[in-house]
């Protein structure tokens, strides 16, 4: 894997399967290259179907204005909308929704992509993806055993 902060978001997508909620990570990460703030999915934990681990780092960090987002999935259309008011610069995730999908049980599928929401919102917000996918689905496969 090339990229250290988005190993970091696959180890946080890993602790999120190991808290019972789905396995996704992000690292949100300032243009100066400073960790603003990471999160993990947290939708089972915390009984809010809004907590998923992209949108967790946005609300822990105090801005995110000109920030990449590092996602160990490729982001749903929530958070990439979110991305997208937040203010976000620059979006990288692991593996894409079409993969992972393959591996989770349940769950809408969206045909909507990351990609497809940040054109839509005619901004410039690069999106990057999917990157080393078949290490971002490692954290997937447990999900798929049990």
């Amino acid at each position: 894997m090339s990229d250290t902060h988005l190993r970091r978001a696959i180890a946080l997508a890993v602790e999120a399967g190991e808290r019972g909620n789905r396995p996704f990570g992000a690292v949100l990460v300032g243009a100066d290259g400073t960790v603003l703030a990471e999160g993990r999915n947290e939708v089972a934990s915390a009984g809010d179907v809004t907590a998923h681990a992209e949108l967790v780092a946005i609300r822990a960090a105090s801005t995110a204005e000109g920030a990449t987002m590092y996602a160990s999935g490729e982001p749903c259309p929530m958070c990439s909308a979110a991305m997208v008011w937040a203010g976000i610069a620059r979006i990288v995730f692991g593996a894409s929704e079409p993969e992972f999908s393959k591996l989770l049980e349940g769950g809408p599928r969206f045909s909507l992509r990351c990609a497809d929401v940040v054109a839509a919102a005619d901004v410039s917000i690069t999106v990057e993806g999917p990157v080393d996918e078949s290490e971002a689905l490692v954290p997937f496969r447990p999900v798929r055993a049990k």
